[in-house]
């Protein structure tokens, strides 16, 4: 008997060497590893730290559009790009023009000045004839986590256009817009102005033009913005190479 209680307690310690115990106490190896073994109940702790850093980040996929009136690109009425006839009696905007584009109601053209022998009859009328509007579309993806519930952290897209003119010209490309749709909105206190029209004079400066404000809330993972960009030439137009360098900004505020 006093044997048996011998080899009990040198067993005891073995295990306890090892790393069995209570079962309300973690014991860890050496190597960092953690275990415990009980009868009826049993345990770990596992400690995860996770670093994430403030991100701000925007894809654009198309980098460059370039609109030669020498050869107009067709109109597309299921892409809702390209250049189109813009009737002599119309009487709209060009927010007029891009709901028109939306719901194919525009006519394609491939000329400048525009005409277009609509019903093939060889006489031309002042609906087949007037003015070009044309239109370029991308995805611009933004991502934002600079947000805190309750706080006046947030993301702040703004649009930058510089333009370079011909000699002697202030202006004369006629009308340039923008129209941004955010097809799934952030989630949260949101500021939202799909529609941007460049005026020579008043907003081609470079400086920010504020589209799109979230405070206090977050953006939804990577945002997708559905850009038009748009071309009125609605007769104000001058003859020349305008340049425009266009800068999407997306801001932690």
């Amino acid at each position: 008997m006093k044997r048996l209680s011998i080899i009990l307690l040198a067993s005891l310690g073995l295990f306890a060497g090892l790393g069995y115990a209570c079962c309300n106490e973690v014991h860890y190896n050496a190597d960092g590893q953690s275990w415990i073994s009980c009868q009826h109940e049993v345990g770990l702790n596992e400690k995860i730290t996770v670093s994430i850093p403030k991100r701000l980040a925007l894809h654009l996929t198309e980098t460059s559009w370039t609109l030669d009136l020498n050869s107009p690109p067709m109109g597309n009425v299921e892409a809702g790009e390209g250049c189109f006839l813009v009737p002599k009696n119309f009487g709209g905007t060009p927010r007029d023009l891009l709901a028109m584009l939306e719901a194919g109601e525009l006519t394609p053209a491939d000329n400048y000045p525009a005409i277009v022998d609509i019903n093939d009859d060889g006489m031309i009328t002042n609906d087949e004839k007037g003015t070009l509007v044309c239109f370029n579309k991308k995805v611009l993806q933004k991502f934002c986590n600079n947000w805190q519930l309750g706080y006046n952290y947030g993301c702040e897209f703004d649009l930058k256009v510089n333009m370079v003119f011909p000699q002697n010209t202030t202006g004369g490309y006629g009308r340039f817009f923008f129209y941004d749709e955010v097809t799934m909105p952030p989630v949260g206190q949101v500021t939202y102005n799909p529609y941007v029209e460049i005026v020579p004079g008043q907003n081609d400066d470079g400086d920010p033009i504020e589209m799109l404000k979230v405070r206090g809330a977050r953006f939804p993972g990577w945002l997708d913005d559905y850009i038009t960009e748009g071309f009125w030439f609605d007769g104000s137009e001058l003859p020349g190479t305008y340049e425009f360098n266009v800068v999407f900004m997306l801001t932690a505020i």
